[in-house]
């Protein structure tokens, strides 16, 4: 697979994702998100880790990660690197790069991540392959996907999705990959009949106009920013004990056999 072979992100998109990524609630509740995820399923995981965080857009993530271990990021849109560099990202920390095509030996990493990515990507279960490849024996993988094809929606064309996925899909995905499964969830339980209401009625508002956007384009009141906010961390915290069945998205945390 060639480079060109991965839908990308629109380039204005990437510009969005810098500005709104350290207060908007989606992003705030992932970061929230991995840190509980790596509190409580990784608990045996090394200290001081090399990481790889697989399409790591604006790098908001990355710099997180840096606390957990060397977080190296790679993206295959020139954008997303440059905005990393602003972030203030150190260049040896970041590669432009296919999820497909990783430039690394294999059994280099002790983790990998990889949020809402390989959900843009035609061979999915090359790309899973390939992160597996650069595992470690034993090494994790952590894994969102949108879930739910019946909600694509011009928000889904607008980032580069290729499709969305059941829980049923991603574990078959990840095992043909290579995976042992450890965990299979759901997240933004909470908030899905409100975003099926609104993908709905803003589906058909954008494609009467033929307008291809994310829904990270409209602009939310800090109040209702903040009550998302509250929603999606108070969901994480039963997540940690419970595996929610239906969500948003597809959370998978899977081992390199």
């Amino acid at each position: 697979m060639t480079r060109s072979d991965e839908m990308r992100m629109r380039p204005d998109e990437y510009r969005v994702m810098f500005e709104i990524e350290n207060h908007y609630w989606w992003y705030r509740g992932l970061r929230t998100l991995l840190k509980s995820l790596l509190k409580h399923n990784l608990a045996t995981a090394p200290r001081d880790m090399l990481i790889l965080d697989a399409g790591c857009g604006t790098g908001a993530n990355l710099e997180m990660l840096q606390k957990y271990g060397r977080a190296i990021g790679i993206d295959i849109a020139p954008e997303a690197i440059g905005f990393c560099q602003a972030r203030g990202i150190p260049k040896d920390r970041l590669a432009t790069a296919s999820v497909t095509d990783l430039p690394f030996a294999c059994d280099t990493f002790d983790l990998a991540v990889s949020f809402d990515v390989i959900c843009n990507i035609p061979d999915d279960v090359g790309a899973f392959a390939q992160v597996a490849r650069v595992l470690k024996p034993g090494g994790y993988f952590i894994v969102q996907l949108p879930a739910y094809q019946w909600l694509w929606s011009m928000h889904d064309v607008a980032v580069g999705h290729q499709r969305r996925y059941s829980a049923r899909a991603t574990r078959a995905k990840l095992a043909q990959a290579g995976f042992q499964i450890e965990r299979v969830l759901h997240t933004n339980a909470l908030l899905l009949p409100f975003v099926i209401v609104q993908r709905l009625l803003r589906r058909r508002t954008l494609e009467r106009g033929n307008v291809i956007e994310s829904d990270l384009q409209m602009e939310l009141p800090r109040w209702l920013n903040a009550l998302l906010s509250l929603f999606y961390r108070a969901e994480i915290k039963l997540e940690a004990h419970i595996d929610s069945p239906f969500g948003l998205s597809v959370i998978a945390i899977a081992k390199k056999r």
